[in-house]
């Protein structure tokens, strides 16, 4: 992401991999599925299409992509906060990069999970002013220290606020 002259970095970042434990907990469980009750049809002498052995090879496979799927998503994500803008890139082979101005930003929402708050972790949302609504939505998700970026937003919109109304300054 290339910088804007005299364009200082106020904040990079990209999700947290606390913010993967509930994925893990929901896809990880799943993925489990195959060869638990492969082990508990095989326990009670029902017959099974494959071998038990063969159950939980299709288990680990599985595990494995979901581990490789959240990998490579949370590694694909950029988000920075600059004294000028709010950027979010997204993608590996493929990128998609929104910029806005903090000066079009009406409305910030920090939202946490029960889980989220229990990890430290959380995503925040940036409203921005016109536009396609689809184009306005900036989301930082899954990161560590969602009130501090709020914070830093909120102080340097408000400077820039400050600096319009006083052209002194």
């Amino acid at each position: 992401m290339e910088l804007l002259q005299g364009e200082q970095i106020l904040y990079r970042g990209q999700p947290s991999p606390r913010s993967s434990i509930a994925f893990f907990a929901r896809w990880g469980t799943l993925a489990l599925v195959p060869g638990v009750l492969a082990t508990i049809i095989a326990a009670n002498g029902w017959p099974t299409v494959l071998s038990v052995g063969d159950w939980w090879v299709i288990t680990i496979v599985l595990l494995v992509l979901v581990i490789i799927r959240n990998t490579v998503v949370r590694h694909s994500m950029r988000f920075m906060v600059t004294t000028q803008r709010i950027i979010v890139r997204r993608g590996i082979l493929s990128r998609t990069e929104q910029t806005t101005a903090l000066a079009r930003v009406q409305n910030i929402t920090v939202r946490q999970t029960v889980v989220q708050r229990l990890l430290g972790v959380g995503d925040v949302e940036f409203d921005t002013a016109g536009g396609d609504p689809r184009d306005a939505d900036f989301r930082f998700v899954g990161i560590t220290g969602a009130h501090d970026v709020v914070r830093t937003v909120d102080f340097r919109a408000h400077a820039q606020h400050q600096d319009a109304w006083n052209p002194s300054l």
